[in-house]
């Protein structure tokens, strides 16, 4: 359990540029600290599009509060590009940076100038592990103290399955709550049915992208355990695989779209979107901040 002599002033989520991953970071912070048994509570301030969906994931976080009064730690997020010098020149918060690992670091060594003594320091996110030692080389250069570089993860990068709902302006059945699956490894169908099932099996497919005029490949992937069938090109699908997804509780996407239209705005959708919540991306975004030495971030 982190200790304190007395409550702690808040600390204040920044970016220089949207997407940076604040809201993912600040809901793996409480969470985490909240498992320390320390009253944690967290909230967002307005002034973007986001700022109404990240207040409404924040308090349904549990052992999280929103009440400052009763905890011991307040984590706040603004909004990106916020001016963080006069933020804390109002606040008796300390500032914690979260940086895009893509973001230059010249000018993230000048934003981190703004802040002056009420700067914690910065973590850098998404960070591609063949660079990360150069980022921190760089980062250095530029006179950043880095507390941490959170590695790039293709779980917190995928879209949720109500992402790739809208993207793909689909129909979708047999969601039964889950809407913030994540759609972390999906597989193309292969061309002819009869590997189909090995195929999918090998690849461990969170989800397949297969054409409407294919029913074997359909029933192979459903065969091989995919979690979502995203049927592309509008036909009529079979009743035999219609009745199967729904006796599996299969989550099934239909879109008039043909295979690769679907497959380009899928992938555009990776990384882009912010951050949805559910309980698999929560548990790895824990996962990826336990090595963080809290006591001394907070200490």
């Amino acid at each position: 359990m982190l200790q304190f002599t007395a409550k702690m002033p808040g600390i204040v989520l920044v970016s220089p540029q949207p997407l940076a991953g604040k809201t993912t970071i600040a809901v793996g912070l409480a969470l985490t600290i909240a498992r320390e048994g320390t009253k944690v509570a967290i909230r967002r301030m307005l002034g973007d599009e986001h700022a109404e969906s990240d207040a409404a994931l924040f308090r349904g976080l549990k052992g999280v509060s929103q009440d400052d009064s009763s905890a011991e730690i307040t984590l706040i997020e603004v909004p990106a590009g916020e001016n963080a010098s006069s933020l804390t020149q109002t606040s008796d918060g300390r500032t914690l940076v979260i940086a895009d690992a893509s973001a230059p670091m010249e000018s993230l060594g000048d934003y981190c100038g703004q802040i002056t003594d009420r700067l914690l320091g910065v973590l850098i996110n998404k960070a591609p592990l063949r660079r990360a030692d150069a980022l921190l080389a760089d980062a250095r250069a530029a006179g950043i103290n880095v507390l941490a570089a959170l590695p790039e993860d293709r779980l917190l990068a995928a879209p949720v399955l109500r992402d790739v709902v809208q993207a793909l302006s689909a129909q979708a059945e047999h969601f039964n709550g889950r809407g913030l699956q994540p759609l972390d490894r999906p597989v193309i169908a292969t061309i002819s049915a009869d590997p189909g099932q090995s195929y999918f099996a090998h690849y461990d497919a969170s989800a397949v992208i297969v054409r409407s005029d294919k029913p074997d490949l359909q029933l192979a992937a459903l065969n091989a355990g995919a979690e979502c069938l995203i049927v592309t090109g509008g036909l009529p699908i079979l009743s035999y695989v219609l009745e199967r997804a729904e006796e599996d509780e299969i989550p099934l996407l239909r879109t008039g779209l043909d295979t690769i239209a679907a497959v380009q705005r899928i992938e555009a959708t990776f990384g882009s979107l912010p951050f949805a919540g559910g309980s698999a991306k929560t548990k790895r975004i824990g996962e990826l901040l336990s090595y963080l030495d809290l006591a001394a971030l907070f200490g």
